[in-house]
């Protein structure tokens, strides 16, 4: 049985190999983004308001893998909040903290319904 030490441990340790992991995805799409492009920031001199799905579809239709990665890199971090709350929740449970637990399982839904609230 593992102690709540190492569990902690393995929880922080899957939160920094998963922002490693972002961050080398958001690298990656950034360098093909400048490889792709002369000036990749001519899309920025005007502002147009569009939402994350009408500028995903966009970004395949032009196939701009620079971004669509870099986007792919962002929801990687987006997510490892997630899944820290779903293991703190594990971990509560095995300690038989149900208190906690479900107090984990609320933030987990509330943080569910707030990213399906962005979208």
């Amino acid at each position: 049985m593992k102690t709540a030490e190492e569990m902690e441990l393995k929880i922080s340790n899957v939160l920094r190999i998963g922002v490693y992991i972002a961050g080398g995805i958001i690298l990656i799409g950034w360098l093909m983004a400048f490889n792709s492009n002369n000036n990749i920031f001519d899309v920025y001199k005007t502002y147009e308001e569009v939402d994350l799905i009408t500028s995903l579809k966009a970004q395949v239709i032009l196939q701009n893998w620079g971004r669509l990665i870099t986007y792919l890199g962002l929801i990687v971090l987006i997510l490892l909040p997630i899944i820290r709350v779903l293991m703190s929740v594990a971990l509560f449970i095995k300690q038989k903290e149900l208190k906690m637990a479900l107090i984990g399982a609320i933030v987990f839904i509330g943080l569910l319904i707030s990213f399906y609230q962005g979208l």
